[in-house]
């Protein structure tokens, strides 16, 4: 990874997993965004940009399946890689993600370490 610093969004409803997230990812070159939701993260992502997105599957309203799809969907967005941070691990779940057009499917169970390995290993090459 370069000395460059990446924008990622966070995105997850529980305010307590997206600090966690962030916490994992303040030792490297990051600036740290987060969204509450998935609308607010499509609105984020349709005014800025993004390096990176780590975003969660279960979500009231718009969840992270219906987000990525929808960045897909935006020739810009279907660019930024997504990393699928869920506490769903259901094979079935991790299959349909991938398909979709996420890069990586972490999850939220995993340690720190893994995260910010999970990051450095998407970011590498941009």
């Amino acid at each position: 990874m370069t000395n460059s610093t990446y924008k990622v969004l966070v995105v997850d409803d529980n305010r307590i997993n997206r600090m966690k997230m962030v916490r994992a990812l303040t030792t490297g070159n990051y600036d740290l965004h987060e969204a509450a939701g998935g609308q607010e993260a499509m609105e984020m992502l349709r005014a800025q940009t993004f390096h990176l997105v780590l975003l969660d599957i279960l979500m009231p309203e718009v969840d992270g399946f219906q987000v990525l799809q929808q960045m897909q969907g935006d020739q810009r967005l279907a660019e930024i890689p997504v990393v699928m941070v869920s506490a769903v691990d259901e094979e079935d779940a991790v299959k349909k993600c991938l398909a979709m057009g996420a890069v990586d499917f972490v999850a939220k169970s995993s340690d720190a370490e893994t995260l910010k390995n999970r990051v450095q290993a998407v970011l590498k090459d941009r």
